[in-house]
């Protein structure tokens, strides 16, 4: 009598309906290694149910330990890709993840996952924005392009627009965006020289919109702008550089006698600027909210001798509401001053 545990061997299902792909053809293997523990019915069953989850072929071998791993081969105008699983105590293993029989669907997933995406991207960790670490040094490179243009008084739009074609990147805009910028609202900032990812994000911010990288499956990576309420992360205006200190902006700690007397915020703070010679960005959206008119603001700072970093501390705790300063990068590590409310809205 023939034994029920003889294995179902080199059966193979071709769908053939592979999809291209970003200009290639990507054909998707599995092979399935089961147990000789596993009963033939049960080695059919995932058979029958494999072949209707979108790869192009399917086939079933019987091993005593069932390798799992992903390999991806070029053809011509084509990759293959061969994705070995395992079934094991009646769990189906794949890379990166298991499947019981009853998720038929989220096999399916799986499956156009790796073949939208290709493996490395579909079954990667993903980090902010739903992004590989990868795609997000690519998002940081495309977003060092360096303005090489004025910018202040600027149609915000034009600007927008211009800016985001030196990504090389998609931009694109929801219906708050759309509206935002057909306000004829301008560039209130000089940006020349920034990087267009700390610029895009200066303005996209006065418009109350945010910068917000994404992509969709099977999709390149686009800069999305949308209403600020509506994104959970954004792209933000500059990094951290606190930490940089003295070797970043050395100009900010040099002393010198300071005499400002009941003197209007703007032109102590374009003096702090032309002289330590430091760029500065504001906070122009939280500054609206607070009603802080900077030529209306007067200060008063004297000291035998002090600096800028002082200066600013100063100056900007006289405010009503008080504001503050950070230094910042931007995708370059270009540092600046970046200038807002002490309690910034979002």
């Amino acid at each position: 009598m023939r034994s029920r545990l003889m294995p179902i061997v080199a059966v193979c299902i071709c769908l053939l309906s592979a999809a291209d792909v970003v200009g290639q053809r990507r054909i998707i293997e599995l092979e399935i290694a089961a147990s000789r523990f596993e009963p033939v019915e049960t080695q059919q069953r995932w058979m029958q149910m494999l072949s209707e989850v979108g790869a192009d072929r399917v086939r079933s071998k019987t091993s005593g330990t069932g390798t799992v791993k992903i390999t991806e081969t070029e053809l011509s105008g084509s990759v293959r890709i061969k994705i070995q699983g395992a079934i094991d105590k009646g769990k189906l293993v794949l890379p990166g993840k298991s499947f019981s029989i009853r998720q038929k669907s989220a096999i399916a997933d799986y499956i156009k996952g790796i073949r939208d995406d290709g493996a490395n991207v579909s079954l990667a960790e993903k980090k902010a924005f739903g992004l590989t670490s990868q795609q997000l040094v690519d998002v940081n490179k495309a977003l060092q392009a360096k303005l090489n243009f004025k910018t202040i008084g600027m149609d915000a739009g034009e600007f927008l627009s211009k800016a985001g074609r030196k990504t090389g990147m998609r931009m694109v805009m929801d219906d708050a965006a759309r509206s935002a910028v057909k306000g004829r609202e301008t560039v209130l900032d000089e940006l020349e020289g920034f990087s267009v990812g700390t610029s895009i994000a200066s303005v996209a911010r006065t418009l109350g919109l945010v910068l917000v990288p994404k992509r969709a499956q099977g999709q390149p990576v686009m800069l999305h702008l949308v209403d600020y309420r509506s994104a959970d992360e954004f792209w933000p205006i500059g990094w951290p550089g606190n930490k940089l200190g003295r070797s970043s902006l050395p100009t900010m700690y040099e002393k010198f006698p300071i005499e400002i007397r009941n003197a209007p915020l703007d032109q102590a703070l374009k003096a702090v600027r032309v002289r330590a010679k430091v760029p500065v960005l504001f906070d122009h959206n939280s500054m609206a909210i607070a009603e802080i008119d900077l030529t209306k603001s007067n200060v008063t700072y004297v000291k035998d001798s002090s600096n800028y970093i002082n200066l600013l501390t100063k100056i900007l705790n006289q405010t009503k509401p008080r504001m503050d300063f950070e230094i910042r990068i931007d995708e370059n590590g270009k540092p600046f001053l970046w200038l807002s409310t002490a309690n910034p809205v979002r």
